[in-house]
């Protein structure tokens, strides 16, 4: 039946209990046997939508050259263009007041339980 639960959820989408943070940019957070996936597509889709339009000429232009070009120089236009993108990015996300505490909340939840050792377990006495 579980199963059935986790496929109907990947048809449908995200379930509405992952959302961790609403805003200004939502995460959502799902367990793996490991620990956690933060889940960014909503920063990464405006972010890539954002500076597809921003820089697209460029990207282009360095396409186009890529394309001519038969023998590489050692020059990487394409690296420029990577710094700017990430300082056009950045590299945080802003969480603002309550978000915080749903978002720690919510990774705590998922977070795997610690295995205590046998021995432990058993009050400290060996057999």
């Amino acid at each position: 039946m579980k199963s059935i639960h986790r496929l109907l959820a990947r048809l449908v989408g995200r379930r509405r209990e992952e959302l961790a943070v609403a805003g200004p940019t939502r995460i959502y957070v799902r367990r793996i046997p490991a620990g956690a996936v933060l889940d960014l597509e909503h920063y990464l889709s405006t972010v890539i939508t954002s500076l597809a339009d921003e820089f697209m000429d460029e990207l282009q232009e360095i396409a186009d050259d890529r394309a001519i070009t038969t023998v590489h120089d050692g020059y990487k236009p394409e690296e420029l263009l990577v710094e700017r993108l990430c300082e056009r990015i950045g590299y945080t996300i802003p969480l603002y007041g309550e978000e915080v505490t749903r978002l720690a909340d919510r990774l705590r939840a998922v977070a795997p339980k610690p295995r205590i050792p046998r021995q432990r377990a058993e009050g400290g006495a060996a057999a």
